[in-house]
């Protein structure tokens, strides 16, 4: 792990987590360091980042769809520093940690969020990433700062909005002191906050109306028609997903078969017109709260979610995929020219990235000669036998729950030997197919590429008590609950985009590996951040690339 973290080693950053509601629980030593204290806004700072994030956007989508993309994503690839081979460099490739390493700057091994949830021990019960039992959500079980967490520590007068089709995805890219943060209301079509924001029912103004034009309605009753005919579509790696004995393909409807607006705002979201909507919410917000009016720079961090709802659904060689990527190109596209007239992209800096990327359906991978799977009856079965196995030498009782953790109290209670406990679970789910390896914690080698990426991923009190690591290619759950999924330590789901366009426009390729931690420190650095004073790096904050 050491290797990967010489490269952005953020020591005293992290060290923030006290003044960012740390809870209790945070590991001594993370919390000695003081806050950046305020300076003057250096010469030639950016008046606004834009921080993009696309839900589930594999790297590959960039170059398979170069071709088709007319916009926005194009004008980033075009005036933009794009780094071809950046990775997450931690194993838990799933939304909550892709979208807190992207803010943070740090591994999840240290701001905390290992995952979209985990098994809270003193509750018993699971925890949700964003739990907070005073707000309902907030970003209190983030224990690391987010580069709008700094932009407000050194110039207090910067504006810090986020706002995504999820909540977790707001919440943690806008940090623990964003002005507001707001998602997607499923039951209603708005927009959303919680009390930690202000007033859950009363949002600004600006917003309240926003929310009162109902602006989905105008697609009630229509149809989600492909942009591209499906006979232009095979050139590109593009199939129809066929379900069964039939094919899932355009159109499609949007709502059930009644007039109930929840069932037709509930499909929206997992449709791309859910980015368009958070497109017009970002135009709106943008005016409304005069960002980039000034010399002291703003931060806007927005989430887009329709990706990751539809390529769930359809996987990533399907046309309702290339269709969302299309629409995302224009939606962005139409922000980038509304930033260029009101703001000037000479005062911009813009950064686009993803939290994860996606692997193919499983059933196409193994139709076209690899191996792959879903867990299913044999797994079930190993899980039979080790609870066999189990009650045969220890006695009756739940010793492992379903996500590797251990019940402490049972085996204290039996007098059960935990080392024989977690040697049974190794010996019979390491060798049940589709697991490459179960491990202890301890037998993680930091030399081993894939271990390391464990080893980011893990937080003391949080992670579960044994690592259960799957062969590529492999999803845990059935067909009929998700089509294709991400979650995995390999190249399909760490491989993510990551493009920064400075002030200038200037344009370049890095080949070079880069790392998703490097994102928030680049940014720091192109604000005139002292980064030096507030976390220490170790080697380059990913300027000198985009200057070389």
């Amino acid at each position: 792990m050491k290797k990967l973290q010489s490269s952005f080693a953020l020591l005293a950053l992290l060290a923030l987590a006290t003044a960012c509601g740390a809870p209790a629980d945070a590991p001594e030593g993370e919390a000695s360091a003081e806050e950046p204290a305020a300076q003057a806004v250096p010469e030639g700072a950016p008046r606004l980042v834009l921080l993009l994030a696309v839900d589930q956007m594999r790297a590959d989508y960039l170059e398979r769809f170069a071709p088709l993309l007319t916009s926005g994503l194009e004008r980033l690839l075009r005036e933009g520093v794009v780094f071809t081979d950046a990775h997450h460099f931690h194993a838990a490739t799933e939304t909550a940690p892709g979208h807190a390493t992207l803010a943070t700057g740090v591994f999840p091994s240290r701001h905390g969020i290992i995952g979209n949830g985990w098994f809270d021990r003193e509750t018993g019960d699971d925890a949700y990433c964003c739990d907070d039992p005073e707000h309902g959500v907030s970003p209190r079980n983030m224990l690391a700062p987010a580069i709008g967490d700094l932009m407000k520590a050194v110039w207090p007068q910067s504006k810090v909005f986020s706002a995504s089709g999820k909540d977790r995805a707001a919440i943690l890219m806008g940090g623990h002191h964003a002005d507001g943060a707001w998602w997607y209301s499923r039951p209603t079509g708005g927009w959303v906050t919680s009390t930690y924001y202000g007033d859950r029912d009363s949002g600004p103004a600006w917003l309240d109306d926003f929310n009162a034009e109902s602006r989905l309605d105008v697609l009630f009753g229509t149809a989600w028609e492909p942009l591209m005919p499906l006979e232009h579509t095979a050139a590109y790696d593009i199939e129809p997903l066929q379900r069964g004995l039939s094919v899932d393909t355009f159109p499609h409807a949007l709502g059930g078969y009644t007039v109930e607006r929840s069932a037709f705002y509930a499909s929206i979201y997992r449709s791309p017109f859910l980015d368009g909507h958070l497109g017009d919410l970002a135009e709106t917000l943008i005016e409304a709260e005069d960002l980039g009016a000034d010399e002291v720079p703003d931060l806007l961090a927005l989430s887009f979610s329709a990706l990751d709802t539809v390529g769930h659904s359809f996987g990533p060689n399907a046309p309702e995929t290339l269709d969302t990527i299309l629409r995302l190109d224009r939606t962005i596209g139409e922000l980038l020219d509304f930033v260029d007239e009101r703001i000037g992209m000479e005062n911009v800096v813009v950064a686009l990235s993803a939290d994860h990327g996606v692997g193919r359906v499983p059933e196409l991978v193994v139709r076209d000669g690899g191996e792959g799977g879903r867990f299913g009856a044999e797994q079930t079965l190993c899980l039979q036998q080790l609870q066999a196995r189990l009650a045969e030498r220890f006695g009756d009782g739940e010793w492992l729950g379903d996500t590797f953790y251990l019940d402490e109290e049972e085996i204290a209670a039996a007098g059960a030997d935990r080392t024989e406990i977690e040697a049974e679970i190794i010996d019979v789910m390491g060798s049940c197919p589709l697991f490459h390896q179960v491990l202890r914690p301890a037998d993680l080698d930091p030399s081993d590429p894939l271990h390391e990426l464990y080893l980011n991923s893990r937080y003391p009190g949080r992670s579960p008590d044994l690592i259960a690591v799957p062969e590529p290619n492999v999803l845990q759950v059935s067909a009929a609950v998700v089509t294709a999924s991400h979650g995995s330590p390999y190249r399909y789901d760490t491989h993510v985009p990551l493009i920064i366009r400075q002030q200038d426009g200037a344009s370049r390729v890095v080949e070079e590996r880069a790392n998703t931690i490097d994102l928030a420190p680049s940014l720091a650095a192109l604000l005139g951040l002292p980064v030096d004073s507030i976390a220490g790096f170790e080697g380059f904050n990913g300027v000198d690339r985009l200057a070389e």
